[in-house]
Formats: C-alpha cells, structure tokens, sequence
C-alpha cells in the first residue's frame, strides 16, 4: 500500500512538473465540512476523498427525470486540438437522446486519440454549470451541474447514482480507461426540459485527466427535436479549447499553496 502512494506521489509531481503555469478558477465547488489545506484545481478537488455511503448534498437525493421532451443533444470536441502537456489530439462526440419512455437520457460516448490512462488517467468527464466560452477557455465552464449543491468532497457512489452530481458522468457510469473509448447508458438524473435544475441542452462537456486538469470541452447542440440524432454538427476548428495545465496545489480551500508539494516531499523522505 505505501509503495503505492509513493509511486502515486511521485507521478502526480512529475505531471506538475512537466505542465506550465496558469491562473486557476477561483470559483469553489460547494463543499460539505471544513476544508482547510484540500488543494483544488480549477475549482475541482485534486483527490476526491473515500465515497461516503448515502452521502448526499444539502439539496438531497437528486430526482429521476420524468416526461423529458424528445430531443437530441450532441457535443462535438474541436479539431483539431492538440494538448501539448499530454502529447495527444482528443477527438470525439458525447451525444444525448431522451429514450422513447421520456425518462433520463440516452448517452453515447465516442471518443479516440485519448491521453495514456496509464499515465494520465484514468481520464473523467463531466457535464458543467456553464458553456464553453466564444475563447473555448474550458476553465470558463466553471464547476460540475450539481443542482442538489453536492459538491465534491466525497467521491460519487456509483451504486447510488442519485446521490451523486448530476453532471458526473464518470462517477455515475465509470471512468475511461482507454486511448479509444466507446460506451452507451441511460443518465434517469438528466433532462432535457429548458428550465429544469437537470438541463443540460445549453451547457458544456469537458474530459480531465486525474489530476483535475481540463483537457478539451464542448458544448451541447440540439441536432434534433426527436429522439433521433440527425445531422450531425459540423466540429468548430476555430475555437479550440483553451488548455489549462494542472499546477499542483496552487489553488486551495483555505490552505496553503505549498500543502501539496510538502506532503510529497514528505513522502519521498520517508521512503528514502
């Protein structure tokens, strides 16, 4: 176990160490207790503490989504988008479609040229509380749709999906693990009715790597107004995603920048 964390730390310093600086979102996901000293990222915990059973926001349970409207919604990541910390072109397409019973949504994940899970990963992705901005800046989708005010001290419980953020796909659905990815479910927490808590139709989708940092991200369309997906949307060459390198600690709730890196070095000496 501890050789585990050693190497563990060791990576996630040496992913610092290869990415430049940049100004981190100020902006601070809810979080549930103190949090004195957690390092974030871009408004997002660098390490989700261990799940907690039937932990949920103050907002509670989120409610399954019944009579959505037909639609279908599709984000389409720009190309090309080359990220340079991880040496890979992203290229993809999350696409949403209400089942024929109205209720949730349908997803279709297809992405490809993905960043080594190995060394990166294992990748998530989420829906995010705002679109990609005209820059394509992805930090300016600002934190995960979570209207039950979740937050993300605590890791989602996949096996109880209602507790979690309704943006986080890959706690509820799983993580990718794959240079290639392609996977399909049904979301009951999402809706495509403009004005609900749950509505994704205008906001974004961003993939990080395990650290937190936001690789590529693209806003939803409507390509359809039925459960079909339609013509596709054609991808946005000249709003590529501005990439927002991790910078280790940087940015903490009420902590010190340097809590990260000293609890490395800590570490390190006591393995050494």
């Amino acid at each position: 176990m501890y050789s585990t964390l050693f190497i563990s730390a060791l990576s996630g310093l040496a992913l610092v160490n290869a990415q430049s600086e940049a100004t981190p979102n100020p902006t601070i996901p809810a979080m549930p207790t103190s949090t004195v000293g957690i390092p974030t990222i871009e408004g997002a915990l660098v390490y989700d503490g261990p799940p907690v059973i039937g932990y949920t926001g103050p907002g509670g349970n989120a409610t399954i989504q019944n009579g959505n409207p037909a639609a279908t919604f599709q984000a389409v990541f720009p190309t090309p988008e080359f990220d340079a910390a991880t040496g890979t072109t992203i290229s993809g397409s999350v696409t949403a479609m209400t089942p024929a019973n109205g209720t949730g949504v349908m997803l279709t994940v297809s992405l490809a040229n993905l960043p080594d899970p190995a060394m990166y990963g294992p990748l998530v992705y989420h829906i995010h509380e705002l679109p990609v901005p005209s820059d394509g800046n992805c930090t300016g989708t600002m934190a995960h749709l979570d209207p039950t005010q979740r937050g993300e001290l605590h890791a989602c419980e996949a096996m109880a999906p209602q507790t979690c953020q309704a943006g986080d796909l890959a706690g509820k659905h799983g993580n990718i693990t794959a240079t290639t990815w392609n996977v399909s479910y049904t979301d009951l927490y999402l809706s495509t009715t403009p004005g609900s808590p749950y509505y994704f139709g205008d906001l974004s989708v961003v993939i990080h790597s395990s650290n937190a940092t936001r690789l590529t991200c693209a806003n939803f369309t409507m390509v359809s107004a039925s459960n079909t997906t339609g013509p596709a949307p054609s991808s946005t060459a000249t709003m590529m995603p501005t990439i927002t390198p991790f910078q280790g600690a940087a940015s903490t709730v009420l902590g010190s920048a340097s809590l990260f890196g000293g609890m490395v070095v800590a570490i390190a000496a006591f393995f050494l």
